[in-house]
């Protein structure tokens, strides 16, 4: 064979080399952009989800319950509190809280006594605004769950009990159990008008308000606010001590600080209802709840001020004051 023909053929095997080389690199290619774009549409997928659930949890519609009230402290025309107390009363006092805070709870078992005095004798309105911080550390939906039966008993006219016994049977932080809507059915069974209200029981079970709680929640971030409790007097943010007998002392000198301010005399006088939890300790019934004289049901006395800046995580304590326990709703 001639040197040609040898150098001919060895080019053409090349040539056939190359191409199918050319074609397995091509091949793998195309393989490689199949896989890629799976997996990008899965993880397109799983985002979607993602988002969808997320979506789901804030799809409720706006429901705000009876007499619900908009408030200058909330920075929004929406109807966000519930408020306790007489209209004309000189002094406010505005209660961002989380039933499952343990810090709100400390502060509202100390202080109610004090704040619901102020409150019958007129001088004192508090408007509450429940938030969702401790569900936002543990994808829990506890503290939703207590805020939206605090709001269907507002529906009832049973606001102020049902809160008293949120905070009374408040489990640990660190557990959710409030995310059963059973385990909150049977503590406001208790009262007797909501045991026996189909309405209300219906309205905790299928999360009417949840879509009012969401938007207390979504507002409670918009206007800065990371911790519970958070509590203003007149606009006046207050730092309680960690002492429940200074808390008490404290709350005292803001609210005779702030109706000394006012320069107005005291409002129309109120009776608020007892406090179910202590009637039930000291084997009295259960309080059925009453309505405030603003025409609003009258709300249990219990979250009071408290509020400190906020920290991380659940409660603690900085340079002698309660730092409440904190999240983002």
């Amino acid at each position: 064979m001639s040197q040609a023909n040898r150098v001919g053929k060895q080019n053409a095997r090349e040539r056939v080399a190359a191409e199918k080389l050319k074609r397995q690199r091509a091949e793998r290619r195309r393989k490689q952009i199949t896989i890629g774009t799976a997996v990008v549409g899965v993880l397109a997928l799983a985002g979607g989800i993602g988002i969808a659930v997320q979506a789901a949890k804030h799809s409720k519609p706006y429901l705000a319950p009876v007499a619900a009230v908009v408030d200058s402290q909330a920075k929004s025309t929406k109807d966000l509190g519930i408020q306790i107390g007489s209209a004309d009363a000189p002094v406010t006092m505005n209660v961002f809280e989380d039933f499952r805070c343990p810090v709100c709870q400390a502060v509202e078992q100390a202080t109610e006594p004090t704040y619901k005095q102020y409150v019958e004798d007129g001088k004192l309105k508090v408007i509450y605004h429940p938030a969702r911080v401790l569900d936002s550390h543990d994808n829990g939906t506890g503290s939703l769950n207590g805020a939206n039966a605090a709001a269907c008993a507002q529906d009832q006219g049973q606001f102020l009990p049902v809160h008293d016994l949120l905070y009374a049977n408040q489990p640990n932080e660190n557990q959710d159990l409030y995310s059963s809507k059973t385990k909150i059915l049977s503590i406001t069974g208790e009262i007797p008008a909501l045991k026996a209200s189909t309405a209300f029981t219906d309205c905790v079970n299928k999360g009417d308000h949840d879509g009012w709680v969401q938007k207390n929640a979504d507002n409670f971030s918009k206007i800065g606010l990371t911790g519970t409790p958070s509590i203003f007097v007149d606009g006046q943010q207050l730092n309680f001590p960690q002492s429940p007998a200074d808390m008490v002392t404290y709350l005292k000198q803001q609210l005779d600080a702030a109706f000394t301010k006012a320069g107005k005399p005291a409002g129309t006088k109120v009776t608020l209802p007892a406090n179910p939890a202590e009637s039930s300790a000291s084997g009295a019934p259960s309080a059925s709840g009453s309505s405030s004289s603003s025409g609003s049901p009258a709300p249990s006395a219990a979250s009071s001020s408290s509020s400190a800046p906020p920290a991380s995580g659940s409660s603690s304590s900085s340079a002698g004051a309660t730092t409440p326990s904190s999240s983002k709703s």
